[in-house]
């Protein structure tokens, strides 16, 4: 069952997810639904603001994903309260709480999708402070 989530600025971030009750652990978050981006119109979408809302759908073949529902506005943490996972059959992204969410709680992933990766060089590369 999908939590009801929300959006609120958070200064210094910017937009961010929160959740308006308490989600267990390993409890579903939300599931959204993504839209492919083929490799053929990916250097297009580079060259725009919406890139950096996109995750790899298939990165051997270098196409994109933009998730959505909440999807593409969770923040970034190093050691985030909910993990991701894409199922590209079905063409959707399964977010879970990784440890018990209080409610009114900012929910954070890690995009490089591995919990404790320090993927911190994406923000740097764009010149984005890492809160």
């Amino acid at each position: 069952m999908q939590k009801k989530l929300y959006l609120k600025e958070v200064k210094g971030k910017g937009r961010a997810v929160f959740c308006s009750e308490f989600i267990a652990e390993g409890d579903i978050v939300e599931v959204c639904p993504v839209i492919i981006v083929p490799a053929g119109d990916v250097n297009s979408l580079h060259q725009t603001k919406p890139t950096d809302y996109c995750f790899y759908f298939n990165e051997e073949k270098d196409s994109l994903s933009l998730v959505m529902g909440f999807g593409s506005m969770y923040n970034y943490s190093q050691y985030p309260n909910a993990l991701y996972v894409l199922n590209v059959g079905q063409q959707k992204m399964i977010y879970t709480a990784y440890c018990d969410i209080p409610a009114h709680t900012e929910i954070c992933i890690n995009y490089s999708g591995e919990y404790g990766k320090d993927y911190s060089k994406w923000f740097v590369d764009r010149g984005i402070d890492v809160i």
